[in-house]
Parts: structure tokens; sequence; C-alpha cells
């Protein structure tokens, strides 16, 4: 099952408290209505699984008391569950929703209370609503019919999360791609189960991606360290070969003894093995004054 799925089947147990609320479910379930072929009269929803179609055809039957007709149909390789509805009342309802010229929600919905919008939202993420797995990058989009746009853009804006917005073959995307706010949108829609999935999911990423930076950061200073160790080794040989390193203070020739015995030690390791031990910055400045007179 994909987390989109397994939001929808979130949303599928959440219940119906009021008319209102259920007319602004209707609303966002419906949105993509689109007229019956053939001139019937009726209007068509198309929903990706039956349990949706299912529960969509229930909220239309205790709002109108009238019985929705199902069928399932195949397109493109794909089979999709239909809702097909005749009714005046649901008829305008649609065409409101669709008018291009409305702004106000209030027009469509009418009396609203607070889950008002969590139900259009949870309505309109069943029936047009997507989001990538965890494991992917962050993205809840919901496609709606060009001639929805309005009221679906006055929508997010005034529960206060602007949607980006994408064309896709004659219809919108409205997007979200912001962790945050994608949190925020489930747990208004009622998805509280998927919206602590999605933050452990993001905890465990963030450690992951720590561990692999430490990890990173150790590897190059280790590298940064046989480099160093290497080139230092090197300039004390060739004072060997050279003749020349007897000619260096005691304490250079002490230095270069123990890097010779302890080429794979760090400079805090090479600085505790001197008698009596030296200080880092201390051991930087013999190590260079040794490479200088190599060079």
């Amino acid at each position: 099952m994909s987390f989109a799925d397994a939001v929808r089947a979130d949303l599928l147990q959440v219940p119906v408290k009021k008319n209102c609320c259920r007319r602004c479910l209707i609303c966002g379930l419906f949105l993509a209505a689109f007229p019956e072929p053939g001139g019937k009269g009726g209007l068509v929803t198309r929903f990706r699984d039956a349990a949706t179609a299912d529960f969509a055809a229930e909220q239309l039957r205790i709002q109108f008391s009238k019985e929705p007709a199902r069928r399932r149909v195949g397109l493109c390789g794909k089979y999709y569950e239909e809702v097909l509805f005749a009714s005046p009342a649901f008829r305008r309802l649609s065409e409101h929703l669709q008018a291009p010229e409305v702004t106000d929600l209030a027009e469509v919905f009418g009396g609203r209370c607070e889950e008002c919008n969590a139900a259009f939202l949870r309505g309109l993420f069943l029936s047009a609503g997507t989001m990538n797995d965890l494991q992917k990058a962050i993205h809840m989009e919901f496609l709606v019919p060009s001639a929805c746009q309005t009221v679906v853009a006055a929508f997010f804006v005034s529960i206060g999360y602007p949607a980006g917005r994408v064309a896709r073959r004659g219809r919108v995307g409205f997007y979200f791609k912001k962790a945050t706010s994608v949190e925020d949108l489930l747990t208004l829609m009622g998805a509280q189960h998927q919206t602590f999935e999605m933050m452990n999911t993001r905890i465990l990423h963030d450690i992951r991606s720590y561990e692999n930076r430490m990890t990173n950061c150790e590897t190059r200073n280790l590298e940064r360290t046989v480099s160093a160790s290497a080139r230092q080794v090197a300039a004390i040989t060739r004072l060997q070969e050279t003749g020349k390193l007897g000619n260096l203070s005691e304490e250079l020739r002490e230095t270069a003894r123990l890097r010779l015995e302890n080429p794979d030690s760090s400079l805090d390791e090479l600085a505790l093995l001197h008698n009596p031990p030296i200080t880092k910055s201390g051991l930087n400045h013999r190590l260079r004054r040794i490479i200088d007179a190599a060079e």
C-alpha cells in the first residue's frame, strides 16, 4: 500500500457529524463531476478504488435521500469506479463549484462550522489528492479540473496554506512541498496516524543524514591526516638520505624520529608521545620546520 493509499484509508474512517460538514465533504468528493455521456442529465465522478466510491455514494444517499448508480470502467489500461447521480440540487451545487467567478467559499458551502474546512479538504484528497511515498521527496498534490481552480485556490488561501500551481493536461495541480505544511494539512483533514508516520520517517531520515555527515567528516579528516603524515615522512626520509637530518636541532630530530616510528598517529597522539608532551600547535610548528628544511 502506498502512503497516499494509507492516507485515504484513514480518511474513510473519519465520521461525519453535521449536515454542513457533509455538504462540504460532498463538494470536495464531487468537485470533478462531469455530465453523463449521452445527455441523460446525470453527473459522473470517477474514483480510484471501490472503497472511496462506496463512501462517496453513501454521502450522496444520506444528503439527497436518493440512491446513486455505480459502474466500473476501464480507461488506458486502468480501472476506475464511477458514481452516477441525477439530482437538480446536486447539479446546481456542481455548477456553482465550477463557476469561474466564484471566489467566496461561503457562496458554495453555505453555513460553515469549524470542522467544515477539514471536511472539504478530506473530500478533496479522497477524490483528487495524491502524495509521494515517504522515502521520496515530499510532494502533496490535488489535481482538479481547470474550471474549479478558482474555488480551490481561494480555499487554500482561506485556511492559510497558499498552494503552488502547475498545469497538467487540461487540469491544474495544487501542490505542497514543505514538510510542515503537508503535516499540518494531513492533521487538518483527519489523517493523524499518517502525520505521525511522516514525522517519524523524517526524524529517522535526519538521524541517518547526520550519521552520514559525521562519517564523511571523519573520513575526510583521516584522509587529510594520512596525506599530511605521508608528506612529513617523505621529508624526513629525504633529510636522512642527504645526511642533513643530523644538522637539525635536538627537538626537531626527536619529532622526526617519533613521526617515522608512528606514521599513522594523529597530531594529538604524536604530541603526547614527546617527552615531555608538547602542544598540537607546537608539534605543527616543528613539522613545518622539518618540511622547510627538506625543501
